[in-house]
């Protein structure tokens, strides 16, 4: 089992850490039911160390799923929904809005969700979640509040993200190394990729208190794939050492700065807070 080091490796104590009571998180997964370049046993292994983390943690996270990439994997998802996750879904293809007009990509979210509707109903999830492919929301007002009207009116609600760290870049390095696991590569790799989550995980306390305020609920967004597979034991026991309690999906969205208006329109991935710090534009 790989050991998170603790004390100065990972940064100093912020004396003036938020109350343990303020500090709730979301874990969430995007790309399930994994990255399609790994073979049926990866993706079976993958999905495996993930629920085993998960569970030791007792962490009920959210996943999303492209339903184009099931095909066989549909044991995957029985899995996630058995063990009390929360299954959502990206658009089927894994299409970005950006290059595609309004209506086909709005056309994509409605198979995307009918390719989930039957395992959700036999699980009575109730609620409907959508994640924004590369958490890109539209470049064009006319784009973006197309979707949103569509998504408000058929009871969706928009799983955003205040948590974004760069885990495909980690990835590309876990899968130069991956047949040397017990390597001090290894482990240099996680406590580079702690140190990275620990950076945006800091940036996000801090742009919480300045666009909203105090501090949220946060929402992590991880992808499935082997660098978090291998790691996020490590990940979660970091995050339960800095005071965070694990909450799910539907908890986290009740914090009310899910519900202010962002004023972003553009290409660039940003996290929620990001985008509620673009102020609205000047009308003419």
């Amino acid at each position: 089992m790989l050991i998170v080091a603790s004390g100065a490796l990972f940064g100093q104590t912020d004396q003036k850490a938020t109350k343990a009571a303020d500090k709730r998180i979301c874990v969430t997964f995007d790309n399930l039911p994994a990255e399609r370049n790994y073979g049926e046993m990866e993706r079976l292994e993958i999905n495996q160390r993930i629920l085993d983390a998960l569970a030791a943690h007792s962490v009920k996270a959210a996943g999303f799923v492209i339903g184009d990439n099931v095909e066989s994997d549909w044991d995957i998802l029985v899995e996630w929904l058995e063990d009390g996750h929360t299954l959502g879904f990206q658009t089927f293809s894994g299409q970005d809005i950006e290059g595609v007009p309004a209506e086909p990509f709005i056309g994509d979210i409605i198979k995307g969700q009918e390719a989930l509707e039957d395992i959700l109903q036999s699980y009575r999830q109730s609620d409907r979640y959508f994640r924004f492919p590369y958490l890109h929301y539209g470049s064009t007002t006319d784009k973006k509040d197309a979707v949103a009207e569509y998504l408000a009116g058929t009871k969706i609600k928009v799983a955003h993200a205040t948590i974004i760290p760069e885990d495909f870049v980690y990835n590309l390095s876990m899968e130069k190394i991956k047949n040397h696991r017990d390597s001090l590569e290894l482990v240099a790799l996680r406590d580079e990729y702690l140190n990275h989550l620990l950076d945006r995980l800091a940036s996000a306390e801090t742009m919480a208190v300045k666009t909203v305020g105090r501090p949220v609920r946060h929402i992590l967004s991880l992808r499935v794939n082997r660098v978090n597979a291998v790691f996020l034991d490590a990940i979660l026991t970091m995050l339960e050492d800095k005071g965070y309690g694990f909450i799910t999906l539907k908890t986290a969205l009740k914090d009310e700065a899910y519900g202010m208006v962002d004023h972003y329109y553009g290409a660039k991935i940003m996290s929620f807070l990001e985008r509620l710090a673009v102020p609205e534009p000047e009308k003419k």
